[in-house]
């Protein structure tokens, strides 16, 4: 077996006969669940499978690389506090120089509304916020947005504002992970992974180069994580959906550099600075799956049955116009001027990945009636299957999987070696914990 850690389209003589832990996936959840575990239990023959010939290859590639504090649910704001400490202290916890690398732009989130009614529901969600002790959350009226951020005119009649809220290289705090987990053995470029499973436990994996024995593994490939768990003969309840975003050379001149990011109102455009003088842009509109081809159609709701690969060919050519359009529209800008300019369209890099989600049996309210009523929940499901001994999964993370890898790790650790999850409310982001308060339509 060769002794590099890391091992592209391995070979029969690069596979261990066995490990501890396989994780299967190499964005955000599956490398923070090998750095988590490599913290926890050093002893641990840890191995990693990713599809891709790299790291970070899948739904990290739409994503904008932010994170925020302002979570309402306990469980998401207890995740993001534990998160963004390991953030602040990237050298303590990822190795020397980590902090550098992850090149921390901590310039804010400002939720901008234009009419009363919007700004009555922000100054809600503050009063909420600090009910959970976030109380650097702040409530802007106009008077204070323009003395704080005169650039962004006269349109936005209120805000909350998130100062600790921002963006960090999602590529170098995965690597970062990976490099942080010990001796664990990084295998890239195995799209085909299978979990085995007998007499109701795991067994290990199967690749093209061979079996390595385990009896835990870990899925935690995003979109993929369904057709995997199927191998083992267990499903997710998780669906998927295309979430894109672009990326532009160029910024308007009024839209400064040091500018946080920017969240219109619904149905909630938003973008931010980025690399010197260009602005990554976001939308998360509601894709519709009706037009698609068998099996993919999924005529009850905007999201795929099944994951299409290569996810490209769903990129809407229509996405960049239509954002900076609605951008323009909420923010007052005529043509030619912010983000009505035409610039913002020459040379601009269009992005799509796959967002995670619940799926409605893993996410409802029940009525008083008895009947249930699913809904869009933020909460990831990071825990062990109930029908299969040693299986654990980081799944369904709704495109915050970067900003709360950290934290996420943590808690498949503790799932993993059988240990006290690290707060309580963390049993929040388990398979059957269906409804939790303030999950819902969060903003």
């Amino acid at each position: 077996m060769t002794a590099s850690r890391f091992v592209v389209q391995p070979g029969p003589d690069d596979l261990p006969p066995t490990a501890d832990v396989i994780v299967i996936g190499g964005g955000p959840a599956g490398t923070a669940a090998i750095w988590a575990l490599h913290r926890l239990a050093p002893y641990l023959r840890l191995v990693l499978i990713e599809a891709s010939d790299r790291l970070g290859a899948g739904s990290s590639l739409a994503s904008l690389e932010c994170y925020r504090t302002c979570w309402p649910a306990v469980c998401m704001a207890k995740q993001m506090e534990r998160s963004v400490e390991v953030f602040h202290q990237a050298d303590e916890y990822l190795g020397e120089g980590a902090g550098q690398a992850l090149a921390l732009r901590e310039q804010g989130y400002l939720f901008c509304a234009m009419n009363e009614a919007h700004a009555a529901t922000l100054r809600a969600d503050v009063a909420r916020l600090h009910e959970l002790g976030l109380n650097h959350i702040e409530y802007l009226d106009a008077d204070e947005v323009v003395y704080r951020f005169p650039w962004l005119g006269k349109s936005v009649i209120a805000a909350k504002y998130d100062p600790v809220a921002g963006w960090l290289d999602s590529n170098a705090l995965i690597y970062r992970f990976a490099q942080s987990a010990g001796n664990a053995r990084i295998l890239l470029g195995v799209p085909d992974v299978s979990v085995c499973a007998g007499g109701g436990k795991v067994l290990g994996v199967q690749t093209p180069a061979g079996f390595i024995a385990a009896p835990a593994v870990v899925i935690a490939a995003g979109a993929r994580s369904g057709a995997i768990a199927r191998t083992a003969g267990v499903d997710l309840p998780i669906v998927v959906r295309p979430r894109q975003s672009f990326t532009t050379g160029w910024r308007h001149e009024t839209f400064p550099g040091h500018a946080p990011m920017i969240i219109g109102a619904p149905p909630f455009p938003h973008v931010r600075p980025e690399a010197g003088s260009g602005a990554i842009f976001g939308w998360e509109y509601a894709w519709r799956a009706k037009g698609s081809l068998e099996p993919y159609r999924n005529d009850g709701g905007d999201a795929l049955v099944e994951p299409v690969f290569p996810v490209e060919p769903l990129k809407d050519p229509r996405f960049p116009s239509i954002t900076l359009a609605l951008l323009a529209r909420q923010f007052g800008h005529r043509a030619g001027e912010g983000f009505a300019d035409g610039r913002y369209l020459r040379s601009l890099h269009h992005n799509i990945g796959y967002y995670v989600s619940r799926d409605g049996s893993a996410a409802y309210r029940i009525l008083d009636d008895g009947q249930r009523q699913p809904y869009e929940s933020e909460r990831a499901i990071i825990d062990a299957h109930p029908a299969l001994e040693g299986l654990f999964v980081s799944v369904a993370h709704v495109g915050h999987g970067i900003m709360t890898a950290p934290a996420a790790g943590e808690i498949l650790a503790s799932r993993v070696l059988g240990l006290p999850l690290p707060d309580p409310s963390f049993e929040d982001f388990s398979f059957n914990t269906a409804w939790v308060e303030y999950d819902a339509a969060v903003l």
